[in-house]
């Protein structure tokens, strides 16, 4: 089945205009709708040059080797037995897949991350959007849980009859041993910031609310509003949480969205200005220099890549 960029019900993928993406061996989870998909093959996935995933992502490689480009500057490395992670909301840029590559993937919806997670939510954010761990190593026991998810779950001729339940606790174990992996991280060793858990449900709910955001240069007051709580207050829990006000978040993730289309496609400037929610090109490139310290067009004509 071939989905274009105007039809995303099935992944939650946004592809770069013209590119058409061979989604005929996904397997959606009964029960869950698109809540949870799995993809065997991703060989399946062809002529990508950008995208950018609303589930999070998990990918398994078996052989071969990976090489993307998450949000605007980091380079991911992914070798055999290693788990590529995603959140939702970044940009993926792929820069090599080998030939011989042999992995598999995961989606799952925010919302459903969160009720399989729970609490444990804030370990899979601190490492995705604080700490920037993409990759797990020496995840050989995942093929266990592929074999099941593939061969008894999505294909079985008689899937379990608690298939819901099955696959629930199924996904809450493997997201758990990732997150164990994850809190075993060097990076994640460093002191605590001294928050509550209620600090940190508020501010994961506020950078999950901005990564599904089509246009996310709004004011803290929207992401406020959105939370039921004051601008004041928000402001206070992401400083606690990660040392970074609301609005710097905000820009950081609305710059990572310009490199992005300024480097990756040919949008015009006007394009790219309409489509981060800017009202016109010259605050656009007020504002873009203003953070980078050059124009878009010269970040353009300097960072620009072979698409």
């Amino acid at each position: 089945m071939l989905r274009s960029v105007q039809d995303t019900s099935i992944a939650g993928l946004a592809i770069k205009e013209g590119n058409l993406v061979d989604f005929s061996d996904i397997k959606t989870v009964p029960s869950f709708e698109n809540d949870i998909i799995f993809l065997k093959d991703l060989r399946q996935v062809k002529d990508l040059s950008y995208v950018k995933t609303e589930y999070n992502t998990i990918v398994f490689c078996q052989g071969g080797r990976i090489l993307v480009e998450i949000g605007s500057n980091s380079q991911v490395n992914v070798k055999p037995n290693q788990l590529l992670l995603i959140p939702a909301g970044k940009l993926i840029q792929p820069i090599m897949v080998s030939t011989d590559v042999d992995a598999s993937v995961v989606l799952i919806s925010d919302k459903m991350l969160k009720s399989i997670l729970g609490n444990q939510i804030n370990i899979w954010n601190k490492a995705m959007y604080l700490k920037e761990i993409y990759v797990v190593e020496n995840a050989n026991w995942m093929k266990g849980f592929q074999d099941y998810a593939y061969n008894t779950i999505t294909t079985g001729s008689q899937p379990p009859l608690l298939s819901q339940e099955i696959t629930f606790s199924f996904l809450r174990t493997l997201l758990l041993m990732i997150c164990e992996d994850l809190l075993r991280h060097e990076d994640m060793g460093a002191q605590e910031d001294g928050s509550s858990m209620h600090d940190k449900e508020i501010f994961n709910r506020f950078l999950q609310l901005m990564s599904q955001q089509q246009t996310k240069r709004q004011k803290v007051t929207y992401y406020a509003d959105q939370l039921n709580i004051t601008s004041k207050y928000l402001s206070v829990i992401s400083k606690r949480v990660s040392g970074k006000s609301p609005m710097r978040w905000i820009t950081e993730s609305v710059m990572e969205d310009s490199y992005m289309l300024l480097t990756k496609t040919d949008l015009s400037i006007k394009e790219i200005s309409n489509r981060l929610g800017f009202p016109n090109p010259s605050f656009f490139g007020h504002y873009f220099r203003e953070q980078s310290g050059v124009t878009p067009v010269d970040y353009r004509n300097k960072y620009k890549k072979v698409l």
